[in-house]
C-alpha cells in the first residue's frame, strides 16, 4: 500500500472534512432562508382605496392577503397595500353566526422588536369609534376621559352598521412618524378582538403567535 506524502495527506483530510460538513451547511442555509420567508412580509404598492366599507371592482386587486384564523369554519381575510402617503387595510367576514369581532392593527414604527411597549409602538382599534394609542395598547380612556372618536387625525376607517362585515382602514405614514422610503421596514401585526374590555377579552392574531404585550412577536413588513 502506497503511503501518502504529508502534503497529499493534508489535502485528503481537508476534502474529507468539507464533504462531511457540506450537507450540514446546506441545511443551515435552508433554515435561514425559511426563517426569512416566514418572518418578513411585503406590503405592495397600489392604488388608493376609498374608505367606505364597500369593495369596488378592482379596488383591492393590487393588494396582498393574509388570514386570521378564528376557528375551523371562520377565517378573516385581511388585504393590505400602500401608496406614497398611506397604508390601506381591508378586513372581511368579521361577523359569523351573530358574533362580531373588531379589527386592530399594531405597528412598530422602526422595527425595533423590543420586548415591551414604548414610544414608536402604535395600537389602532376600529369599532363604533376609532381608538388609538402610542406607547401602550388598549387605551380607551385616560385620566377618566374617553379617548376614542368617530374621526381621528392621520387615519380613517368605516364604522360599520350591524349588517356590514367589511372594514376598510387607511393609516398615514405621518401618523406613525415615518416617511416612506425604498424598502422601508416596520414591525406589523393584525388582529381581531371581541373588545369586551375585561378578563373575557380575547384576540386572534396574525401572525398566530403574536401577543398584544410583546412587540418582538410581531412580523417585519417591507414596503415595496
Amino acid at each position: 500500500m502506497k503511503l501518502l506524502a504529508g502534503g497529499e495527506l493534508t489535502i485528503l483530510l481537508l476534502l474529507t472534512t468539507l464533504l462531511h460538513f457540506a450537507p450540514i451547511a446546506q441545511v443551515a442555509s435552508a433554515q435561514i432562508r425559511n426563517v426569512d420567508q416566514t418572518q418578513v412580509i411585503s406590503i405592495p404598492r397600489g392604488r388608493p382605496a376609498f374608505i367606505d366599507g364597500k369593495v369596488s371592482p378592482k379596488e383591492w386587486d393590487d393588494s396582498r392577503r393574509l388570514e386570521i384564523t378564528i376557528g375551523p369554519n371562520w377565517k378573516i381575510p385581511v388585504r393590505f397595500k400602500h401608496d406614497d402617503k398611506n397604508m390601506y387595510f381591508l378586513f372581511e367576514r368579521v361577523t359569523n353566526n351573530g358574533e362580531r369581532l373588531f379589527p386592530e392593527l399594531f405597528f412598530d414604527a422602526h422595527d425595533q422588536k423590543d420586548l415591551q411597549w414604548k414610544k414608536g409602538y402604535w395600537w389602532f382599534h376600529v369599532s363604533a369609534n376609532l381608538c388609538e394609542s402610542e406607547g401602550a395598547p388598549n387605551i380607551y380612556r385616560r385620566d377618566g376621559v374617553f379617548k376614542c372618536a368617530h374621526h381621528k387625525s392621520g387615519w380613517d376607517a368605516n364604522n360599520p352598521p350591524a349588517s356590514s362585515d367589511i372594514i376598510e382602514i387607511r393609516i398615514s405614514f405621518d401618523k406613525i412618524g415615518r416617511k416612506l422610503a425604498d424598502q422601508m421596514r416596520i414591525g406589523f401585526a393584525a388582529a381581531v378582538t371581541n373588545a369586551t374590555g375585561d378578563e373575557k377579552q380575547v384576540w386572534h392574531f396574525w401572525p398566530p403567535n403574536a401577543a398584544v404585550g410583546s412587540p418582538r412577536t410581531w412580523r417585519t413588513a417591507v414596503l415595496e
